[in-house]
């Protein structure tokens, strides 16, 4: 139901008596009521008072156990994002927008709903873009309310990219709608059906519009963009011999990467960029073996009614073990690359059970923070139906309640981690919510799968239990690399907290053992295990555990100084000469130093 209207024409029943209105339900009169609220905030301007009241009918709303009415859920939560987000606004500027928005119910929640925290979003600059935009397209913003809702989330701040050498910034954001907006029939997906939450993936490009027209001419329809990433000739003499990239030189855009080719960064930020243009949503992708850094392409793909992202393509062997990390787009915090994999799947969620299940996720998070066990719910609002205590179960509730909606909705999830990061999980819950979890994630999102279980398994008091499942993660990530030593070095962690050093010390050396030529891992597991060592006493062991391990790795091939010292063969022999230096054995050390130099 709408909640925007005055109050004579909010969606609530009524039936005239004596010339008065008989509000039919609860659920009627707390609709009344929000909408009384935004009435008078539109009237006074006082954001506080109308926080406060919008608020109030949201604690009515979560207060009865279970409550099943997801829309109503919906329209509550809708008002307290709404408030709070306008009062952020520029005061000049909040109350037509709020009026503007009232009056457009779906921009409003698209927007609303995308919005994610204060912390990493600048709001006022959000709302002000939604203002020029609105105001310079009038007719064209009420029918665009994903794109609108995306274009003001990404660009309320410049964005800009870095690319090894070159820089990249976006264009104009009103020059970026324009572009879509024109180009509406030849974009791959569409800008009108896709959420907003995978939109974003697509407006966020720095390529001018200029490259992005050259790009879509060239490549529009294109269904595997990601295979784009080969058609960039890779520039082996910058690789081997450190020269300057040819296409620096001839000057950094999407036309000259592809005449004159550059390295893994370049071939993932053509391909990026290029599916940007042409619809798709793309993502630069970035992670680290044993012996560099390396860039791949993301890129969604679908087949009838599903969808889902590929990450393979530039995502050479020697990565397929490796996490890659993406920037998000709204944020420009570093993410794991598998969470938009859970974006692929939202997205075939039908758009209110979409909103339904951030507002079960704010519920919960305001039943932490602010309704207390012995506060009881204004007379009327429970209709006789048991109350809702403000504890992790009735927290754990509304969070299961808006997952099951659109379990891929990943804050949710990420409240879990929270509660049980903080110890406030029981061991059955632990292991209820572990399965659930198991479920959704499995194999399909490892990366996101880890990050939700860590703090969970951590958060178990008993040593065995939590060793136990740590056990049980190993063995489900035998096919990640990153992932199983991630875990290795947690079960060390562990039992250098309990006091058992020995037991750490063979998670860490099964950990160089097995991983030295995997990626990175290796580094943190020997400075754990030399710092058990000297606690021990047995610090004479040090200089073989050095050794045993740059003996193990192997040494990387035509490559250039920046990129060979990148690598665990020079970083581990590096640490290895220090200590050969620091046990006075300077013969050795020459010895060894030449080894680990560039060719």
């Amino acid at each position: 139901m709408r909640i925007w209207g005055q109050v004579a024409v909010a969606a609530i029943a009524v039936c005239m008596l004596g010339g008065s209105a008989q509000v039919e339900s609860p659920a009627a009169q707390i609709r009344a009521d929000i909408a009384a609220a935004l009435d008078a905030l539109q009237r006074t301007g006082d954001f506080e008072q109308a926080l406060v009241a919008v608020g109030a009918s949201f604690d009515q709303v979560l207060a009865p156990a279970p409550t099943q009415d997801k829309t109503l859920f919906r329209d509550a939560a809708l008002a307290v994002r709404l408030v709070e987000q306008l009062k952020e606004a520029d005061a000049s500027k909040r109350l037509d927008l709020l009026a503007y928005l009232r009056a457009n119910d779906e921009l409003a929640s698209t927007l609303a709903f995308l919005v994610k925290d204060s912390k990493h979003e600048n709001r006022a600059a959000i709302y002000g873009l939604l203002d020029r935009l609105r105001r310079q397209r009038p007719k064209l913003v009420p029918k665009y309310p994903s794109l609108v809702a995306a274009i003001c989330v990404v660009h309320d701040e410049t964005l800009k990219r870095t690319i090894n050498e070159n820089a990249a910034r976006a264009d104009d954001p009103l020059a970026i709608f324009d572009f879509y907006v024109k180009n509406e029939k030849r974009m791959f997906f569409g800008i009108r059906d896709l959420p907003a939450q995978l939109l974003v993936y697509v407006v966020d490009s720095t390529a001018s519009v200029e490259e992005m027209t050259w790009a879509l001419s060239r490549f529009a329809g294109n269904p595997e963009v990601g295979r784009l990433f080969f058609d960039i000739e890779y520039d082996y003499d910058h690789l081997r011999k450190g020269t300057p990239k040819k296409v620096t030189r001839a000057g950094w855009n999407l036309p000259n990467i592809l005449r004159y080719g550059g390295v893994c960064a370049d071939q993932a930020y053509f391909a990026m960029s290029v599916g940007k243009s042409i619809g798709v949503p793309t993502a630069y992708a970035v992670g680290r073996s044993s012996s560099s850094a390396h860039a791949w392409v993301g890129f969604l793909q679908a087949r009838g009614h599903q969808a889902w992202w590929n990450f393979e393509m530039g995502r050479y062997e020697a990565y397929q073990g490796v996490r890659g990390v993406v920037r998000d787009p709204q944020t420009r915090r570093r993410i794991p690359d598998s969470s938009l994999s859970l974006l692929a799947r939202l997205g075939q969620v039908k758009r209110a059970d979409r909103e339904a299940a951030v507002a079960y996720v704010d519920a919960a998070s305001r039943l932490r923070t602010i309704m207390r066990p012995q506060r009881a719910p204004a007379s009327g609002s429970t209709d006789g139906k048991p109350q809702r205590e403000a504890d992790v179960t009735g927290t754990l509730d509304l969070l299961e309640q808006g997952l099951r909606l659109a379990p891929e909705y990943a804050p949710g999830w990420l409240m879990v981690a929270k509660l049980a990061d903080r110890g406030e999980l029981s061991l059955a819950q632990t292991k209820r919510w572990a399965g659930f979890l198991d479920r959704l994630c499995g194999t399909r999102y490892p990366d996101f799968y880890l990050t939700v279980l860590y703090p969970m398994i951590r958060g178990v008091d008993d040593v065995r239990e939590q060793n136990v499942l740590w056990n049980n993660a190993f063995k489900l990530f035998q096919g990640r690399l990153d992932l199983a030593a991630a875990v290795r070095m947690a079960q060390g962690k562990m039992w250098e907290a309990a006091g058992k050093p020995r037991n750490a010390s063979q998670c860490y050396e099964d950990v160089i053992g097995r991983y030295a030529n995997a990626g990175p891992f290796v580094i943190g597991a020997l400075d754990s295990l030399e710092k058990l060592l000297h606690r021990a006493g047995r610090g004479e062991r040090v200089l073989m555990l050095y050794e045993k391990a740059f003996r193990s790795i192997k040494r990387p091939q035509d490559m250039a100084g920046p990129f060979f010292r990148q690598s665990n063969f020079y970083k581990v022999g590096s640490l290895y000469v220090d200590r050969l230096m620091q046990a006075g054995m300077w013969q050795r050390a020459a010895a060894i130093r030449p080894l680990i130099e560039p060719n």
